[in-house]
């Protein structure tokens, strides 16, 4: 739902009361993009007249950025936080996914050198809209946000709340990156950003570059205007791990002990490179025309290795040393040795070669076919594919002297003093995991909507439908059977060439510094020379076709909204209530197996309607008070994979008296469902001063889990695993924020400003066996603080963002223990200074703390892993013009 102004005229009893709106929105280039539900659209009617059509963008600092964004939020319809674009190009973050910590409500988790999983309000599946269109990664439900670079933004919306013109599909929210386009500018544009990046840990220094041109233009067939945009970023990183073993209970020294059987390291490195590019073409040919087309492209590169060191410990030798420590009645390992001890340990080098490309093509546009009814259209095209090659491969080696391990400083702590791991001539090759993926998703999308704005001024204000239908194709394939044991036994790794490397060089103080480690570069560019050297053969694995479906998934919408303005006991009231009927067909196709019999193929269609209704009120207390309820459903499709009707059944005949086992998935899946309701209170004391509260309850239905069952199949039983709607689950909490500049001060200090927000989130979901748990990944409280400051030339930021411990996974590998992760905290800062009008100097920094990652299997002296990331520093120039 994209249509844009071309400047037709508001009703004239409306424009007095619009023109404060119009001011602000005025200066964030809001005025393009209708479909941006915080945008009243008689506002940018009247401001388009008033600016002869041009819509001027103004945007300039921090203070700016600030006041655009709490605009934005003050004169939605929905539940939104908005992130504004302070200059071109000069958000202080690489990626969409790291603004977003900052959000009120919103947490984030690294890994791989940078911020990718986002959870709203402490759930996943989030919606991703670009441009407020449908965007996607390959077969996944959404775009992995971390591949939109920031060079190119104007700003991100995060809705908490659902309405009836959005796209369906997140019942946690939906996140929608908007681009620029060229009538956001009053005339020419160009911008470039050159950043460079080290990273403390990696040892590397990468470049970052980015650059916008855009421009329009008055011409014998209309207003033209054009704009490209190019981001191109390598990030070399380092992740390291120190982990312990799961817990196991043993006897020593006379004593019953609980503590990890061995401890390790997991060494991450990897070379990323991002290209992207965007282009925006607007036409206007006359006042009430006006015709787009854009389009977004990314592809990126990425080597990466995983080393894994896995050392035993002594734990039944009489000859070892064993202290605990004792709490609550039971007795936890603290520290193992023995001077004496014969240990197998194993060097694990996992390699992995990802390479992705998407795009996305739009053409549209609006017609003002009177002064009151609007028509537009849009139609677009996205396409994405990924492939992953991961092969494996396992070395182990005999360590004839001490060993030494435990828990130190939260971690699994391993070492073999006077032993030289580094010497590839001492390990054995045993075996190689010959692992290989692939993805591919498009999507065709057509809509059309139609408004009505009454000439008078009544109780209706508006009333707009539309009509949407979209297919997505999606398919995905994995290898068959990745074990591959050594077939030519005793090889080291030193028998072939350009195959011995060492791991990366820790930095916690954990034991171990370095081991032998496959390169991983010679692993990817040479797999089949490491087969022949092991296996006897080049050749890779086929296909598993157990593993491929192929999804054809084909939606049609129709939505109906009114607006309407009324006074309830003096107070003004803004409402706005619609409803979207969504019908969904799937059609997929996969393979099954029963035990060692064929491969047979199973296609299955469905089809389901959902009915998704809303409601918005807000009322105006004050011109400085608002207050909001907003009610209503969403769906959330399950991932592809869960639809795929394949089926793997284990066999009959080494039961040892339970039912074989089987997986598979669920092609008769329900949308899971929310039904939100928030209830917000706004005051607004500032244009760029604020204090918002927000209470919400969300109630699930149809949750999508995972879980075993007995099923008959060809009269057998069979244990099956397959995704169920079984589970209900309920949400709720409390969300506060504050900003302000604080202008009054004298002097300097009149250029500090500040951020602040707090979330409170609690709830749950019944799990298969009926208890009741709190959603995976949640964290019940998290907050930001963000001080700000802006004079003269100077700017600077500096940013801490803290939450609360959580549960990654309830019975973590059926051990009876919750894997929880300690509480996360982050700080980051950047300081800018405007060496001239077009030139300005950025050196910022992330992960300042150098944070640890803790995670424990339900107490800490029981650790799985601590993490630890690379600390960041850049200096970049950005010039504009």
């Amino acid at each position: 739902m994209e249509p844009t102004v071309s400047g037709r005229f508001a009703p004239a009893s409306r424009a007095f009361a619009l023109r404060g709106t119009v001011a602000a929105l005025m200066g964030i280039g809001l005025l393009t993009s209708v479909s941006v539900r915080a945008q009243d659209a008689g506002a940018s009617q009247d401001a388009n007249q008033a600016n002869g059509g041009n819509n001027v963008v103004v945007v300039s600092g921090q203070r700016q950025a600030a006041q655009s964004a709490q605009t934005i939020k003050k004169n939605a319809d929905q539940v939104l936080d908005s992130i504004v674009a302070d200059d071109i190009g000069k958000f202080p973050d690489k990626n969409v996914a790291e603004i977003l910590a900052r959000v009120t409500g919103v947490q984030v988790l690294r890994g791989a050198g940078e911020a990718s999983t986002v959870v709203i309000r402490g759930l996943g599946g989030a919606k991703t809209l670009f441009n407020g269109r449908e965007m996607f990664t390959a077969a996944s439900r959404s775009l992995f946000l971390a591949d939109v670079p920031v060079s190119m933004l104007q700003r991100v919306d995060v809705y908490k709340s659902q309405g009836a013109d959005m796209v369906e599909g997140g019942t946690a929210g939906t996140i929608d990156v908007r681009t620029f386009r060229p009538f956001d500018f009053k005339g020419s544009q160009v911008a470039i950003n050159a950043r460079a990046e080290n990273r403390d840990k990696a040892g590397k220094t990468d470049p970052q570059v980015g650059g916008l041109w855009s421009n329009r233009w008055k011409t014998g067939i209309g207003e033209v205007g054009l704009l490209g945009g190019l981001s191109y970023q390598r990030g070399r990183y380092s992740d390291e791990v120190a982990w312990a073993g799961q817990p196991a209970t043993y006897q020593a020294n006379g004593q019953t002990v609980q503590g990890a059987d061995g401890n390790g390291r997991v060494m991450t490195t990897g070379d990323r490179k991002r290209l992207a590019l965007n282009f925006a073409a607007q036409w206007r040919p006359n006042r009430d025309m006006q015709f787009y087309a854009e389009g977004f492209g990314t592809k990126i590169d990425h080597d990466a290795q995983s080393v894994f060191f896995v050392g035993g410990f002594p734990v039944n030798s009489p000859t070892s040393t064993i202290k605990t420590i004792t709490e609550n009645g039971k007795n936890y390992l603290d520290s193992i040795s023995n001077p004496s001890d014969t240990s197998l340990v194993l060097s694990s080098t996992q390699a992995r070669r990802d390479w992705s490309k998407g795009s996305q093509l739009a053409v549209g546009g609006t017609w003002d076919a009177t002064p009151t009814i609007r028509l537009s259209t849009e139609a677009v095209r996205t396409v994405s594919t990924t492939r992953q090659e991961n092969p494996i491969l396992d070395s182990i080696y005999t360590a004839p002297h001490a060993v030494v391990g435990g828990t130190r400083d939260g971690g699994g702590y391993v070492d073999y003093p006077g032993t030289d791991l580094t010497d590839p001539s001492k390990w054995t090759m045993i075996a190689l995991y010959d692992n290989h993926n692939h993805a591919n998703g498009s999507a065709n999308d057509w809509r059309g909507d139609v408004s009505w704005t009454p000439e008078n001024d009544g109780l209706l204000k508006e009333l707009s439908g539309g009509l949407r239908w979209a297919q997505r194709d999606a398919s995905y394939a994995h290898e068959l059977g990745n074990y591959r044991p050594a077939t030519i036994t005793g090889q080291n790794p030193g028998s072939v060439p350009g195959l011995s490397c060492l791991s990366p060089e820790t930095h916690g103080n954990y034991g171990i510094n370095q081991y032998y480690a496959a390169c991983y570069n010679f692993l990817l560019d040479n797999t089949s020379v490491v087969r022949q050297a092991i296996l006897g053969t080049p050749n890779g694995l086929p296909d598993d076709p157990l593993s491929f479906y192929t999804d054809r998934e084909t939606s049609q919408a129709i939505y109906g909204k009114a607006k309407l303005g009324f006074d309830a006991f003096g107070v003004p009231i803004d409402a706005t209530a619609g409803v979207r009927v969504v019908n969904t067909k799937q059609s997929v196709n996969g393979n099954s197996r029963s035990g060692t019999g064929p491969v047979t193929p199973v296609a299955v269609s469905t089809s389901n309607t959902d009915v998704l209704p809303s409601l918005n009120l807000r009322a105006n207390f004050r011109n400085d008070l608002v207050g909001r309820l907003v009610y209503g459903k969403a769906i959330e499709r399950a991932a592809f994979g869960d639809y795929n009707p394949g089926v793997v059944l284990g066999s009959v005949t080494t039961t040892n008296g339970n039912p074989p086992g089987g997986s598979g998935g669920n092609p008769n899946l329900k949308p899971q469902e929310a039904r939100n309701l928030d209830v917000a209170l706004e005051w607004y004391f500032a244009k760029d001063g604020s204090v918002t509260g927000t209470v919400f309850q969300h109630d699930f239905k149809n949750f999508i889990r995972h879980k075993t069952t007995t099923e008959t199949i060809n009269g057998q039983a069979y244990l099956m695993d397959r995704p169920y709607n079984t589970d209900t689950a309920k949400l709720y909490g409390f969300e506060g924020a504050y900003q302000q500049f604080f202008s009054f001060l004298p002097g300097w200090l009149s250029g500090l400003g500040m951020q602040a927000n707090f979330t409170y989130m609690n709830g749950g979901m019944t799990e298969p066996d009926g208890t009741r748990n709190t959603f995976p990944g949640m964290s019940k409280r998290a907050y930001n603080l963000v001080g700000l400051y802006e004079r003269g030339p100077w700017s600077a930021r500096v940013a801490y963002n803290w939450r609360d411990k959580f549960v990654d996974t309830y019975n973590y590998r059926g051990l009876g223990l919750d894997l929880v992760v300690d509480p996360i905290k982050t700080l980051d800062a950047s300081i800018s200074y405007k060496i001239t009008d077009n030139l300005t100097a950025t050196l910022d920094g992330s992960n300042l703390l150098d944070q640890e990652y803790h995670d424990y299997h339900g107490t800490p002296l029981l650790p799985r892993d601590v993490r630890r990331y690379d600390r960041v520093v850049g200096f970049a120039l950005r010039w504009k013009h």
